[in-house]
């Protein structure tokens, strides 16, 4: 029988079993094909068998015995779970205990009054829930509630802190022997029966740590602080540190991963307030190792994550920030798997890949809790996926890298905004591994770029971006245009620039901001060499080569017409590396190109090696990997519109037709073998390609 196959293009694909009839069963086989980027593929198959389930009583769970206050308002929250997912009905009823009323008797959640009891003398009363499934099959469960005479009402309230160790000097390490006491701001605080672990109140810390709450005076209680940011009100937000790796229980999704937590022991406050009952979060480093528990990592993070939406606040008070999970664990390495299987903590590094941000906490590897830059770092990227746009295509990178300038602006950007946020100038990335305290700093407003520096360099982006920011006299950086024209660029002009994401883009757009400041501007562009005259999104009128050897990277972008006249572009991993080593995105791997369509229609993409290059390949021969494989992106309105990216072997071309509206079109091309880790060494350093695009 046909199904609707969901997500067929992912590793994990649904569809809903169709009805079959009883004793007829009937089996469904699929094919998984999966293709590598070379066209390289394999197929596999699965066979589902259908069945028509056997009748199967539901389970009802009248929740957790409770021991409550008289004359309080009692919630029973029960639930029922069915195998064949058939819908369940709900009904409470009383089997012990002094009369009550209930309401909503015939829901999950029921309500009653609890009864007035005499001193020292607890009523016990005894509820049963009766789930049933619509062929008539139930399920029961009891539950009991201690009804107590109510105590004076008394507050428990407390800060609640967490250990932070500042770097070492020149980042070596952290400094734990002088930690910080900082404030858990914002975060969900819990006051809990200590009896039933029923939630009694919930409030939110304030920006000094401080949470208090009104409760009666005779109930034991602990107090619990979630590694979560909760506001349902604008500005919103949701951020939650998970543990990516708490998947003993099955393998729930990401998102249902444990939520951190920090509790204190249960007491009962007799009748008094405590207004000192005060929670730590600690780093577990005991003098040598991490011996203890390390309670403070996901609230350093958390505290991190607010600094960064405080900034964004501060020039956008109605914002609404999508909704965010940090995934942290004493198990996330930096040795990584093929492919990396972030279950168990296989990471290769820290990132954020629009799931999530993910960060490392296994001793004697990495731990980046409380690398406060790096942290934020990384949220500057969920920043430009979700407020802004960035095309940059990741990989590797080094502050003296000659890159593909998407990935330094993408790269340059994020490292800016954690010093802008966090106020500091200095990202420390520090480590503690089988070598002792190590790690790197990276002076964001005077880092040495010397030859390096340009557009395709993150360091010459970071330190633009800065600049602006900050209101330091560094010789051409004499002013400031603050953080809001920064802002506003980029959720707006950034968003829709036609061209891809780079500082040209956003510097012409800066300067279009009205802010007065143009000169300041352009002084900034020019100390790291960046050509300010005349600057576009385009960046028509830049003049520094990064002294390219192999290929020119300018024009920034080349000129194709869409009329069948073949332009030829060539690919270099000039400043990259052939192999195993390659990352495939530096300069001149890919080059762009821009292409005005005035009409509609259907159009021809074609690229073909041409004769120097087919005469300098190594060719197959024997070899995996020794021929061309050219890839091409087209781009419009912030939107991949088309792309061609197949493989056939000996082939050395790309061919595919797609249909174009008008507009300009932003292009980027490459040779793949620049990027596969797996082409052969002999590979030439530079390729080129015959492309034409026309109806």
């Amino acid at each position: 029988t046909n199904v609707t196959i969901n997500n067929a293009s992912a590793a994990q694909a649904t569809f809903t079993a169709p009805d079959v009839a009883a004793g007829n069963p009937e089996t469904l086989t699929f094919q998984l094909t999966v293709t590598d980027p070379g066209g390289l593929a394999d197929t596999d198959t699965v066979d589902i068998t259908v069945t028509e389930p056997v009748p199967t009583a539901p389970v009802a769970n009248a929740g957790p015995d409770q021991h409550v206050a008289e004359l309080t308002l009692v919630t029973l929250s029960g639930s029922g779970t069915d195998v064949n997912n058939d819908p369940l009905t709900y009904q409470w009823t009383q089997t012990a205990g002094p009369n009550v009323t209930l309401t909503n008797a015939d829901m999950a959640q029921a309500t009653f009054t609890a009864p007035d009891v005499a001193a020292n003398t607890p009523e016990f009363l005894t509820f049963e829930l009766t789930v049933m499934d619509p062929g008539g099959l139930t399920g029961t469960d009891d539950v009991e509630i201690q009804v107590s005479e109510s105590g004076p009402s008394v507050t428990i309230s407390g800060v609640v802190q967490y250990q932070f160790p500042p770097p070492n000097n020149n980042c070596n390490g952290l400094a734990f022997g002088i930690s910080e006491t900082r404030p858990i701001r914002q975060a969900t605080v819990q006051l809990v029966n200590a009896s039933n672990d029923v939630v009694l109140e919930t409030t939110t810390s304030d920006d000094n740590g401080a949470y208090s709450f009104p409760t009666d005076g005779n109930t034991s209680v602990y107090v619990r602080v979630r590694a979560e940011l909760i506001r349902p009100t604008v500005p919103t937000w949701n951020v939650q540190i998970r543990d990516n790796t708490a998947n003993t229980n099955g393998t729930p999704a990401l998102p249902q991963r444990a939520l951190y937590v920090l509790e204190d022991a249960p007491s009962n406050p007799n009748g008094v307030s405590q207004t000192n009952r005060n929670l730590l979060g600690t780093h577990g480093w005991t003098g040598s190792e991490f011996g203890g528990n390390r309670t403070a990592a996901p609230f350093a993070i958390l505290d991190a994550v607010y600094s960064a939406m405080l900034l964004i606040q501060s020039v956008d008070p109605n914002t609404n920030f999508a909704p965010l999970d940090v995934y942290w664990s004493v198990n996330n390495t930096d040795v990584a798997g093929n492919p990396f299987d972030i279950d168990i903590g296989e990471l290769g590094g820290a990132f954020y890949n629009g799931i999530g941000i993910f960060l490392r906490g296994k001793d004697e590897v990495d731990i980046d809790e409380f690398d406060d830059h790096l942290v934020v770092h990384e949220w500057g990227h969920y920043f430009e996926d979700n407020f802004s746009r960035s095309d940059s295509i990741g990989g590797g990178h080094g502050l003296n890298d000659i890159l593909d300038p998407r990935v330094s602006f993408g790269e340059g950007f994020a490292t800016a905004l954690s010093g802008i946020a966090l106020e500091n100038d200095v990202y420390c990335d520090t480590s503690f591994n089988a070598n002792g305290l190590t790690g790197f700093d990276i002076q964001i407003e005077n880092e040495f770029t010397g030859q390096f520096r340009g557009w395709y360099n993150e360091s010459s982006v970071m330190k633009i971006l800065y600049d602006y920011w900050d209101t330091d006299n560094d010789g051409v950086d004499n002013s400031s245009i603050g953080f809001q024209p920064m802002y506003d660029v980029l959720t707006n002009e950034q968003v829709t620039t036609p061209g891809w994401t780079t500082i040209f883009a956003f510097a012409t757009a800066l300067k279009q901001q009205g802010t007065g400041q143009n000169a300041f501007i352009d002084a900034v562009l020019d100390a790291e060499a960046v050509t300010s005259n005349g600057i576009d999104e385009w960046g028509s009128t830049e003049t520094n080569d990064a002294n390219a050897q192999q290929v020119s990277p300018l024009p920034v972008y080349q000129d194709i017409m869409p009329n069948g006249t073949p332009l030829n572009v060539c690919s270099s991993g000039e400043f990259d590396s052939i192999g195993p080593q390659a990352d495939g995105n530096k300069l001149t791997t890919h080059r762009y190109l821009r292409m005005v369509v005035n009409n509609a229609g259907t159009y021809n993409v074609n690229v073909v090696a041409d004769a120097a290059t087919l005469a300098a390949i190594p060719g197959d021969q024997g070899m995996l990997r020794g021929d061309t494989d050219p890839d091409i992106f087209i781009g419009l309105n912030g939107n991949i519109v088309a792309s061609g990216t197949s493989y056939t072997p000996g082939g050395n071309t790309e061919s595919f037709a797609t249909f174009l509206n008008p507009g300009t079109y932003r292009i980027a091309f490459e040779d793949w073998r620049y990027e596969d880790t797996e082409a052969v060494l002999s590979y030439p350093i530079t390729t080129c390609f015959d492309i034409t695009i026309g109806p």
